[in-house]
């Protein structure tokens, strides 16, 4: 899957509104134009991931956690009855038998610590999508001592899973 979501042009995961949301819980059938218009990005963002095998996820850490738009993204393609569906048991993923590949990269936060809620939140996220299947590639503590050596380390992992 290739998508650049956060340089998307308007309208953009960067808008994410009461309405946007509104339109994405309206079934398609019953949408207004205003809503065909205001979904239609967030379609186009679920169609990408139903359509992928393999989702290449690649962010930031900012402040302990996933930056804006990809928090936004999230909050797009998470729909009930599409992506996900409730069952007598609990929520189900409907996103199954993909695999994922999360790069992450942090200053000074290595992954795994008791403050990292960025990987966990992300792996959670797409579990719930039903994506269970995911690897994650982390650059952590490139700021401090041996920054440039885990810089490299993340690179050749990553190429190797490019192979």
């Amino acid at each position: 899957m290739i998508t650049q979501a956060a340089s998307a042009p308007s309208p953009s995961i960067r808008k994410v509104s009461a309405e946007r949301f509104a339109a994405n819980l309206t079934p398609a059938a019953e949408r207004t134009p205003e809503q065909v218009w205001l979904a239609a990005f967030a379609d186009d963002l679920i169609a990408e991931l139903q359509a992928a095998d393999t989702i290449v996820i690649a962010s930031p850490i900012y402040n302990f956690g996933p930056p804006a738009v990809l928090k936004a993204w999230a909050d797009l393609v998470a729909r009930a009855g599409t992506t996900f569906q409730y069952t007598a048991s609990g929520p189900e993923g409907l996103l199954k038998g993909k695999k994922a590949y999360i790069a992450i990269a942090s200053g000074g936060m290595p992954m795994g610590s008791d403050y990292d809620f960025m990987s966990r939140w992300l792996t959670f996220f797409l579990g719930f999508l039903g994506i269970t299947d995911v690897e994650i590639i982390a650059a952590d503590g490139i700021m401090g001592a041996g920054g440039e050596e885990k810089i490299a380390a993340a690179k050749d992992a990553a190429l190797k899973i490019a192979a």
